[in-house]
């Protein structure tokens, strides 16, 4: 940006808005409304959209009316918002599902979220046919895959054919759930790449969760590229997260200035 302060330099960029790369995804527990007006002032132009992720907040103590003003501000700096997965996963098990789907849309989330990574995993048919409910009310749909509480090694070729399929049925992106990031990159990092290299990556929301974000930011775009998604990315992390992807932080060891010499 030619008037940024110091707009004579040049930086890594990144793609104008809306973006289908390079995308940060806030994941926020219902801050307070000032608190996501400072977010906004500082850092609208990195979110791609924001994820309200307080579940009980949103089912047991936050108004309709104070979610559609927490919505009217993010909207207002040209960020859609939607909820979490947990209160999906709550109206499958409680069999309130189009009632749920129903409010989403009128409160005036952007989208919703059709996970699976704490119940039973759906069966194939009712994923399809969620996905399809969602679509058919006009949201934006996103699936994940994975498992919060990792405990059978995930099989990543069942993972890119069910991102695969997500996909053919109209999902916008899909999430790879921060946990299976984390033990794959532990265990298996070559058949993540072998993961990757199997479906469009840009269709991909890579979740940074709450264990080491930053660090898994430098790993996942050091390996990958600064174009990926990144997803659950929280407030305080969203400047640190963009400088990482592009080269301009310690925790990616400032690879844009590496090795360049003065110019005199």
């Amino acid at each position: 940006m030619k008037d940024a302060a110091f707009g004579m330099l040049d930086v890594p960029g990144i793609p104008p808005k809306p973006r289908e790369t390079s995308m940060i995804g806030v994941s926020e527990v219902g801050i307070p409304l000032r608190e996501t007006e400072d977010l906004l002032e500082i850092a609208a132009a990195l979110i791609d959209y924001a994820k309200i992720t307080d579940h009980t907040g949103l089912i047991d103590r936050h108004t309709r009316a104070w979610v559609r003003r927490k919505i009217a501000l993010y909207n207002s700096y040209g960020v859609p918002v939607l909820p979490g997965g947990i209160p999906l996963q709550i109206a499958v098990v409680q069999g309130k599902v189009r009632d749920y789907l129903q409010a989403v849309r009128d409160l005036g989330f952007a989208g919703v979220e059709i996970s699976d990574d704490v119940i039973e995993p759906f069966e194939q048919g009712y994923r399809e046919e969620l996905i399809a409910r969602g679509r058919e009310l006009g949201l934006k749909v996103t699936t994940e895959v994975g498992r919060k509480n990792v405990g059978a090694v995930l099989d990543l070729d069942a993972t890119a054919r069910q991102i695969a399929r997500d996909l053919q049925l109209g999902a916008y992106k899909v999430y790879l759930e921060s946990a299976e990031i984390q033990a794959v990159a532990e265990r298996d990092p070559a058949g993540l790449d072998r993961l990757l290299a199997s479906v469009d990556k840009s269709a991909v929301l890579f979740e940074l969760g709450l264990v080491q974000p930053l660090e898994k930011a430098a790993w996942l775009s050091g390996r990958y590229g600064a174009d990926i998604n990144f997803a659950s990315v929280a407030p305080p992390d969203v400047v640190p997260v963009d400088a990482i992807r592009r080269g301009m932080n310690r925790k990616s060891s400032y690879r844009f200035l590496a090795g360049k010499r003065p110019v005199r």
